[in-house]
C-alpha cells in the first residue's frame, strides 16, 4: 500500500475532523448543513473551469449519488433529534466502512486482502465502540441509533457509487465538481419543501461555515475519491473514518478535554487498524 496515499487519506480525515470542529458550535443543526453543502461550490466551480465538465459516462453515477447525497444530509439531520453529535455521528461513520466492504466483495467492485478485512474491522470497531459508549452517561434512544445507522447505509453507498464513478473518469476534481452543483440544486429543493427560509440565513447568519466548513469539506472529499483511484474503496473509508481519531485530538489539545481510559481504548484500536491495513 502506498504510503504517500495512505497520508493523503489521513490528511483528509484530519481537514473533515477539522471542519466538523469548526462548525460544532452551530445550533441551529440544518443551516449548518446547508452552509457546508452550498459552500461546496465555489471550489466545485473553480476545478470545473481548470479540469473541465466530467463526460457522459458518468452522468448515471452523478445522479444516483445526488441522491444518496440528499438522502444522507437529511438523515444525519434528523438523527440529531434523537441523538447527540456523540452518539451518532460516530456510529454512521463506524458503520459505512463495513457496508462498504460488504457491497464490494458482493459486486467484486475491488479484492480485498484479508489483511485489509482485518484491518477495515478493527478501526470500524474503535469507532463503534466509541459511539456505543456514549449512551452510558446519556439516554438511549432506539430511533437514533437506527437512523445513525441507516445514515452509514446512505454514506457506504454514496462512497461505492462515487468511487466508481471516479474511476470511469479519472479524475475526482471534475466528478465531484459536476456532482456538488447537483447536490446543491436537488438540496436546495428539499430545503424548500421542508425547511423553508434556512437559504436566506446562509449569507447573514453562517458566513464562516459556508466559507471555511464548505471549502474545507469539499477538498477532503476530493482527495478521498484520488485515493479511490489507487486503493479499495473500503479501504479508503475506512481510513477517511479515523477523522474521528482526530476529532478526540483536537477535543484533547484544544478544548482541553480530559483523556479518559475509552479515549484511550478508542485511539489505540484506530492506530492498530491502521497499521493492520498498512501491512498490505
Amino acid at each position: 500500500m502506498s504510503f504517500v496515499v495512505v497520508l493523503v487519506i489521513l490528511f483528509a480525515a484530519f481537514l473533515h475532523a477539522f471542519w466538523n470542529y469548526l462548525v460544532r458550535g452551530t445550533e441551529d443543526k440544518v443551516l449548518g448543513m446547508a452552509a457546508v453543502v452550498f459552500g461546496h461550490a465555489p471550489l466545485a466551480l473553480l476545478g470545473l473551469l481548470w479540469v473541465g465538465l466530467p463526460s457522459m459516462s458518468a452522468l448515471p453515477y452523478i445522479i444516483a449519488s445526488t441522491l444518496l447525497h440528499v438522502g444522507y444530509q437529511s438523515f444525519l439531520m434528523n438523527s440529531y433529534k434523537f441523538g447527540t453529535l456523540t452518539q451518532i455521528y460516530p456510529i454512521a461513520r463506524g458503520s459505512a466502512p463495513l457496508i462498504i466492504a460488504l457491497i464490494t466483495v458482493i459486486l467484486s467492485a475491488d479484492v480485498l486482502k484479508l489483511s485489509q478485512v482485518l484491518g477495515i474491522f478493527i478501526i470500524s470497531f474503535g469507532i463503534l465502540a466509541h459511539g456505543i459508549l456514549q449512551y452510558r452517561n446519556e439516554n438511549f434512544n432506539l430511533k437514533g441509533l437506527l437512523l445513525a445507522l441507516t445514515t452509514g447505509g446512505f454514506i457506504a453507498a454514496y462512497s461505492v457509487v462515487d468511487g466508481a464513478g471516479t474511476r470511469v473518469i479519472e479524475n475526482s476534481v471534475s466528478y465531484y465538481g459536476a456532482l456538488t452543483i447537483g447536490n446543491c440544486f436537488l438540496f436546495s429543493i428539499y430545503l424548500k419543501i421542508f425547511h423553508r427560509g434556512v437559504m436566506g440565513k446562509i449569507v447573514k447568519e453562517a458566513k464562516f461555515t459556508f466559507f471555511i466548513g464548505g471549502g474545507t469539506s469539499y477538498l477532503a472529499y476530493v482527495l478521498v475519491l484520488w485515493a479511490c483511484l489507487h486503493l479499495p474503496i473500503a479501504v479508503v473509508s475506512s481510513l477517511r473514518e479515523t477523522s474521528v481519531l482526530f476529532a478526540l485530538l483536537i477535543g484533547v489539545i484544544f478544548l482541553k478535554e480530559k483523556i479518559t481510559l475509552q479515549k484511550v481504548f478508542v485511539i489505540f484500536i484506530i492506530l492498530f487498524g491502521i497499521m493492520v491495513l498498512r501491512l498490505t
